[in-house]
């Protein structure tokens, strides 16, 4: 499986260099069209203020996003041109719409799209980062501080469950990994000899030996840690460039009870995640 189109995607609020560098190096590895996004959100009248201090903030507002993403193009094209990679350029305005919607209007051409995931988590940067997951059908792979994208193409760690999201992640992560790579499918939960000896991970595990990578099933019980810890752990044990796994499995409502494994990778991985939903 093959990954032809890359789209990163800057908001105006992170430094723009690391996310522009790690996306035209691996858009290099993977021949792969680099195509970059940013969108700016318009500013909101606050009625408190009156008509021309509102005219003149809402105007300065404006103009910094505006200088912002012209600063994001200049990183951007530097960065295409270190790599010599085919790039690509666009900039919207939120208008009526939301930054995330946008972003899923300008992203769902692509193969798969790569956002950082900010130092300090602000609760409308999470907001938007779980409305692309969620909205746009594509994977999508964050980004942690401090994490790179080199070893994405060697080492893969797939969290298992019995899932569409799932599946979905496990042939998804094929688009980024070299023949002959390693991938290790690990079920987190209660098993059973039957499990072990004739389950689906088997018959997934052949299947994706097919495209050419070599598949390790691995199951864990998690005691009394976390699913999304134990997927953690047992990333870095085996040395994983990336984690994919499913995304976003139950309904917002769910999630936001109960808790989610999706939320967990994405605030606690030191490694790049790869969502699909």
């Amino acid at each position: 499986m093959t990954l032809r189109t890359l789209a990163a995607v800057f908001t105006t609020v992170e430094t723009p260099d690391r996310l522009a560098r790690e996306a035209a190096a691996l858009a290099r590895r993977l021949d792969a069209h680099l195509l970059g996004i940013t969108v700016t959100s318009d500013p909101r009248y606050y009625p408190t203020l009156d008509g021309y201090m509102a005219t003149e903030v809402l105007a300065e507002i404006d103009r910094r996003q505006e200088r912002k993403a012209e600063t994001i193009l200049e990183v951007f094209d530097a960065a295409v041109k270190a790599e010599d990679v085919r790039g690509e350029w666009r900039v919207g305005r939120a208008g009526m719409q939301t930054v995330a919607e946008r972003i899923l209007e300008s992203g769902r051409g692509s193969d798969m799209l790569v956002m950082t995931r900010p130092e300090s988590y602000v609760h409308q940067l999470d907001d938007i980062q779980e409305q692309v997951i969620r909205g746009l059908g594509r994977p999508v792979l964050m980004l942690p501080h401090g994490a790179t994208l080199e070893n994405v193409c060697k080492r893969a760690m797939i969290g298992w469950s019995p899932t569409r999201e799932a599946a979905r992640a496990a042939f998804d992560a094929l688009m980024l990994l070299e023949p002959g790579a390693e991938m290790t499918l690990l079920n987190v939960g209660a098993t059973s000899a039957h499990d072990l000896a004739d389950g689906p991970m088997n018959d997934l595990a052949v299947g994706l030996t097919r495209h050419g990578v070599s598949v390790n099933v691995v199951h864990r019980e998690p005691g009394a840690r976390h699913i999304g810890q134990v997927i953690l752990d047992e990333a870095r044990e085996v040395g994983a460039g990336f984690i994919a796994t499913g995304a976003f499995g139950h309904s917002r409502a769910y999630d936001f009870v109960i808790g989610a494994v999706t939320r967990e990778l994405l605030t606690d991985s030191a490694l790049p995640v790869m969502f699909s939903k």
